[in-house]
C-alpha cells in the first residue's frame, strides 16, 4: 500500500484539485519537448504521479506503454503552487501524414491525516486523463479547417437510421454533441471521436429512424484549446 496505508481507492474523476492547464495536449512533431502546466488548488500538499499510455483507461504507471517520457514522473506539489511537466517524445515510426493519439494521466495522491495516523485510513486518489495528440509537421491543411472538411451521410443499419461520418483530414475530430435536424425536429446522435483519414458510424439515440426530408447536421467540435466550435452540414444519402 502507498505510504503504509491499509487501504487505497483510485478514482478517475474530473473533480481533481490539482488542475492541468487545458483539456488536451498537442505535441508538435518537430518539437524537442512540450511543457504541461499543473496547479495545486488545495491548501495542503499533494504528491503527483504522471505517465502516458496508448489507449488503456485502466493504465498504471508501471505499465505505461506510450513512447513519451515525463520529467519529473513523480513529485510533491506544495499548497497553491504550480509545477511544469516536461513531455518528451522518445519513439519513431509514427505516421507523418496524420495525428496519433495517446493519453496523459495525472494521479493526485493527498497526504494522510496525521490525527488518525495510528488507525487504518482510506486514501482517496484522483486521476485526470487527457488526450495527447502527436501532430507531425507534414499534415496537409490546417486544424482550423477540420470542421469544413468533414462529410456526413445518412444510411440504415437494420431498421435504425445512422449517420456515416467521413474525415478526410490528417486531424482527429472530437465532438461534444451532435444532432440531425429534419422538418423542425431534432434527433440526438451518439457521437465518437473520428480518426484521421477514416470513417465512423453514429447511431441515433434510442435506435430511432429519421423521417423523410432534407437533413441538416449540427454539432459542437472541440478545437485545440478545448473550446466548442459550432458546425453545420447538409447530410447526404
Amino acid at each position: 500500500m502507498l505510504f503504509g496505508l491499509s487501504a487505497a481507492l483510485l478514482a478517475s474523476t474530473a473533480s481533481a484539485s490539482v488542475v492541468v492547464t487545458g483539456t488536451r495536449v498537442i505535441y508538435p512533431g518537430d518539437a524537442r519537448e512540450k511543457t504541461v502546466q499543473l496547479t495545486n488548488q488545495d491548501p495542503f500538499p499533494n504528491v503527483i504521479q504522471a505517465w502516458v499510455d496508448v489507449n488503456n483507461p485502466d493504465s498504471v504507471p508501471e505499465k505505461a506503454d506510450a513512447p513519451f517520457v515525463l520529467t519529473p514522473p513523480m513529485f510533491r506539489m506544495e499548497p497553491k503552487a504550480g509545477q511544469n511537466l516536461r513531455l518528451l517524445y522518445t519513439g519513431s515510426g509514427l505516421p507523418q501524414d496524420r495525428e496519433s493519439v495517446f493519453y496523459l494521466n495525472v494521479l493526485q495522491i493527498p497526504p494522510r491525516n496525521e490525527a488518525y495516523k495510528d488507525q487504518n485510513q482510506m486514501l482517496i486518489m484522483t486521476r485526470s486523463r487527457l488526450k495527447l495528440f502527436y501532430r507531425p509537421s507534414g499534415i496537409v491543411g490546417k486544424p482550423e479547417s477540420l470542421g469544413k472538411s468533414l462529410q456526413f451521410a445518412a444510411s440504415h443499419q437494420g431498421n435504425a437510421s445512422v449517420i456515416e461520418v467521413s474525415n478526410p483530414t490528417g486531424y482527429f475530430a472530437s465532438f461534444v454533441e451532435a444532432k440531425v435536424v429534419v422538418g423542425g425536429r431534432e434527433f440526438a446522435l451518439e457521437t465518437s471521436m473520428v480518426s484521421p483519414k477514416s470513417k465512423a458510424v453514429w447511431a441515433l439515440a434510442h435506435g430511432q429512424s429519421l423521417p423523410a426530408g432534407e437533413l441538416t447536421l449540427r454539432a459542437s467540435l472541440v478545437n485545440d484549446y478545448g473550446s466548442q466550435i459550432a458546425i453545420e452540414h447538409a447530410v447526404g444519402h
